[in-house]
């Protein structure tokens, strides 16, 4: 009887941290879907310093930083995701250049990475479930008016419309989010009549959708705000900007890093950096956005991702944390909380979803 008492339900979830020679690389986690506890599990020593995780089925594509110059570093590497473990299934290399993100195609036959850095998207094939090479190689010419990030064009996201339809690449560097359909052989086309230019200086960083399909969200990083859009078959139309914390509160330079959706389309929760806050924000059936609660988080949160629409897991860079909160949506008193449940890492920089609803001892 005492054993079965201990048993509990979690989730999984990878960290990956840049750290040092000692302690950088991916981190696997349990998070008791009970209480929102953060559990350590595993870890596993990478030779260069990971900046970004994707999920797509049971592969985990992780893009690591070239910290040496060699023309083999950097890339895109793909691993079979096995519960607490990551098995390397194929790399793909490109003359030594880092990528940012990658998305895979809902038909699973391509890839496409952004290079933030030079300004460019790859596509690469998939065959036998495994990416083969840099089949193509896009250049983005972008500029916006702040003087500091917007010189040229940054790409900081790549994903499919929730149509499938259109591949969108937001350019944070050039304030332009750009439309494309694919071709026959999987390649980029850019659709001119849909893709458009953002508010000058805005910096558009990550976008999220509806789970009706109807509304469009965009968090910019110069500006500090988020855009809601509506959204229909390709095509995106402005309603709303707000600022993504509470200018009054924090006199410094803020960036709203990640943000999620909860499961109901009720709340989007915004993470931002240099308030150091999660902004909770409540949608009415417009798709308008009304700030309903904040919280404070540990020193420079750079990642977000959210457990059945309860659990937000936080990831500090600045701080060198990952902590988790609670989302109770019928609280009078508020609707975010702390489950005080925090793990110390050494400078963590993205976040993943794993294996789901395990019993484990």
């Amino acid at each position: 009887m005492g054993l079965f008492n201990r048993t509990k339900t979690v989730d999984i979830f990878f960290i990956g941290c840049d750290g040092t020679e000692v302690d950088r690389g991916i981190y696997a986690f349990y998070l008791n879907v009970n209480n929102g506890e953060l559990i350590k599990k595993s870890f596993v020593k990478s030779l260069a310093n990971p900046i970004a995780l994707s999920r797509a089925g049971r592969w985990m594509y992780i893009t690591y930083r070239n910290g040496t110059g060699a023309l083999t570093d950097g890339g895109v590497w793909q691993y079979a995701c096995m519960e607490l473990q990551l098995g390397l299934a194929a790399r793909v290399h490109n003359e030594g250049k880092t990528y940012t993100q990658v998305v895979v195609s809902p038909d699973r036959t391509h890839a496409y990475a952004i290079d933030y850095y030079n300004g460019e998207i790859i596509t690469m094939p998939i065959l036998k479930s495994k990416l083969v090479r840099v089949s193509e190689t896009k250049k983005l010419e972008g500029k916006g008016v702040d003087p500091i990030k917007q010189t040229e064009s940054h790409p900081s996201q790549v994903f499919f419309t929730p149509d499938e339809k259109y591949v969108v690449v937001l350019d944070m560097g050039g304030d332009m989010i750009h439309v494309y359909t694919l071709n026959e052989k999987g390649y980029l086309q850019e659709d001119l009549e849909r893709t458009f230019k953002t508010s000058p200086g805005t910096g558009p960083r990550k976008m999220i959708f509806s789970h009706d399909k109807k509304f469009a969200y965009c968090i910019n990083e110069i500006s500090s705000t988020i855009a809601t859009y509506a959204y229909q078959d390709g095509h995106f139309t402005l309603l709303e900007e707000k600022l993504t914390y509470i200018k009054e509160d924090f006199e410094g330079v803020n960036v709203p890093t990640d943000f999620v959706m909860t499961d109901d389309n009720q709340y989007i929760a915004v993470t931002n950096k240099g308030d150091d806050t999660i902004v909770l924000f409540e949608r009415g059936d417009d798709g308008l956005l009304k700030r309903k609660d904040l919280i404070e988080t540990d020193a420079g949160p750079v990642a977000l991702e959210i457990f059945r629409d309860r659990w937000l897991v936080v990831v500090s860079k600045q701080g060198g944390s990952v902590e988790s909160f609670e989302i109770r949506k019928n609280e009078k008193r508020g609707i975010l909380f702390e489950t005080h449940s925090a793990y110390a890492l050494h400078a963590p920089t993205c976040i993943a979803k794993g294996a789901e609803n395990l019993r484990v001892v």
